[in-house]
């Protein structure tokens, strides 16, 4: 059942017998309280990692925080902070998300302390889940085994998410009784125990959709060592990532009937129109990024795509990648382009999915951010939400955390650093020939490129056909797929990150140079620096963790 991972925490309320006898009553444990014994029963522990799952998405109908920076996506800290996103909207509305984009990052600013409360209270959730696993006595050896590598799964995943954006951070088990750590270990051995133990413990496929596999495990352990460039490592992982297999149109594994198929590893489980009254198993931290105004949704413009990244799908008249970064409009009709361009990106005269074609009025300021549109998580017209605050900005499709292309494309840089170049370039083919399944047609979706309906671009795309002899080109082209397959997935800033530091400052200072020119607003970046590597550990975590008048957290260096 899909909305099986979004219920909240709720481990029950115990329904006790009212009785007359004084000391009875006396000796009865109060209501709503429950014992360790109903807690450790088999109904607790699977009520606590339902829990623990739920916070995948980041939203936990908190208004104390930042739900958008909360956004399990990472569309703030992974699009809107790299080359790829504009925060958008308008410039008062959400002005500390435009400090994110401009790289004025700040410990107070509520999205990174947001972030900062989602992947620690997931981390406490996993925690909980492990206490009671290890309170039962009934559970056989399979279950227990599945139930805590499902928990560690989760709990890696969560500290992953963390050390991705801070890297100095205190790592917490179920031992654990006292928050109030340093941040003086090196938690990234402690991470991939968990998810190696996840990877040994857990099956290739589960009974319900959504679940943490051993392959989810594995793809994880592979990324995780890419961002340390431990090659050997993340091969010996990624390898074993078996069973999956690419969708035939590149856009089936983000429409509500190809979400949970063959080419999705772990996701975010959304639903609508479940019986939540206000729709919140929905994809509520991704409700901003919707066309605003004149569209049939209304809000609210948030997390536009570049103009670096529209040029970034411009090709060749043979469909390979143009590789520039001049133009400053939308291409034309006639304007060859890679097919994913407009399953990716709104844009004016193109159908928008089945809700009709992008106009200008769709765009909340186009003198400020971007005339372009968020679309890849956007569901179809007749999907949405019929419940709730703007019950069209209510997505019930679930946001991928990992896909097979993903692992893919990690595998081709892997053979790229290892200077097996043509193997590299057979993966990135198979990429490549799979977005050349589909185009965006006229109100509907999954049309052949040539078709009648799609007369509003000349979608071409190629593939390599001669050999990989330079190594430094086939990195760049592996890392510019990459970049083409995974757009707005809140995956690009880590990438550069991992890419090394000087490529990220390289890469960012170039954006920022010449988005300036054409978004003014763009003028008051930060020049990237290496301490831009890691965003801020938030005040208020600092704060919360004084002992005898003394922080133990430190603030990472630069801040």
């Amino acid at each position: 059942m899909k909305s099986l991972f979004k219920i909240t925490a709720l481990f029950g309320l115990c329904v006790l017998a009212w009785t007359c006898n004084e000391d009875e009553f006396l000796n009865t444990p109060p209501q709503g309280v429950l014992s360790q014994s109903n807690l450790t029963a088999r109904a607790g522990i699977d009520a606590a990692l339902i829990s623990a799952y739920s916070r995948v998405d980041g939203w936990a109908v908190d208004w104390g925080q930042s739900g958008w920076g909360m956004a399990g996506s990472n569309w703030l800290f992974g699009s809107v902070a790299s080359d790829d996103a504009h925060k958008g909207s308008e410039p008062a509305d959400g002005a500390t998300m435009q400090q994110i984009e401009l790289f004025q990052w700040r410990p107070s600013l509520p999205e990174i302390q947001g972030k900062f409360v989602a992947v620690y209270d997931g981390i406490r959730r996993a925690n909980e889940t492990i206490s009671l696993i290890n309170g039962n006595e009934t559970l056989n050896d399979d279950d227990r085994n599945r139930l805590t590598g499902e928990a560690r799964f989760l709990r890696g995943h969560y500290h992953f998410e963390a050390w991705k954006m801070w890297e100095n951070i205190p790592y917490y088990d179920e031992t654990d009784v006292d928050f109030r750590k340093p941040n003086d270990e090196d938690i990234f051995p402690r991470i991939v125990a968990d998810f190696e133990f996840a990877a040994n413990n857990l099956p290739a496929t589960q009974g319900e959709v959504g679940r943490a596999t051993s392959g989810a495990a594995n793809a994880m352990l592979g990324r995780l060592h890419m961002m340390v460039r431990d090659y050997s490592s993340a091969k010996t992982a990624l390898d074993k990532v078996n069973g999956y297999a690419l969708q035939d149109c590149y856009h089936d594994i983000f429409s509500l009937g190809g979400e949970n198929g063959s080419g999705m590893v772990f996701s975010t489980q959304a639903s609508a129109n479940d019986g939540d009254p206000n729709g919140d198993n929905a994809n509520f931290s991704e409700r901003l990024a919707n066309p605003h105004g004149g569209s049939p949704i209304g809000c609210c413009g948030f997390h536009q795509p570049t103009q670096s990244l529209v040029n970034a799908y411009r090709v060749t008249a043979e469909g390979l990648p143009l590789n520039e970064n001049t133009s400053t409009s939308n291409p034309t009709a006639t304007d060859p382009v890679d097919p994913r361009i407009d399953w990716n990106i709104g844009r004016d005269g193109v159908p928008y999915l089945n809700w009709g074609t992008h106009e200008a009025s769709w765009i909340r300021d186009r003198g400020y951010s971007s005339e372009y549109s968020p679309k890849k998580f956007v569901m179809a017209s007749g999907e949405e939400s019929n419940v709730g605050w703007v019950n069209k900005q209510l997505s019930p499709i679930n946001i991928p955390l990992i896909r097979y292309a993903d692992v893919i494309l990690m595998l081709a840089e892997i053979d790229v650093e290892n200077n097996n170049l043509d193997d590299a370039r057979a993966k990135v083919n198979m990429i490549r020939e799979r977005a050349g399944n589909c185009a965006q047609g006229a109100d509907q979706f999954g049309v052949p490129l040539d078709d009648a309906s799609t007369g509003h671009a000349n979608y071409v795309i190629g593939t390599y056909d001669d050999s990989w002899t330079d190594q430094g080109a086939a990195r760049e082209a592996v890392r510019l797929e990459r970049r083409l397959e995974l757009a707005m997935e809140g995956h690009r800033f880590f990438d550069l990150k991992r890419y090394g530091e000087s490529y990220m400052i390289s890469t960012m200072t170039t954006h920022f140079n010449v988005e300036k020119e054409r978004r003014p607003f763009m003028a008051a970046f930060e020049t990237p620096a290496p301490y831009h590597m890691r965003y801020p550990i938030p005040t208020a975590a600092i704060q919360q963790s004084l002992v005898d008048g003394a922080p133990t957290l430190r603030q990472n260096t630069g801040y």
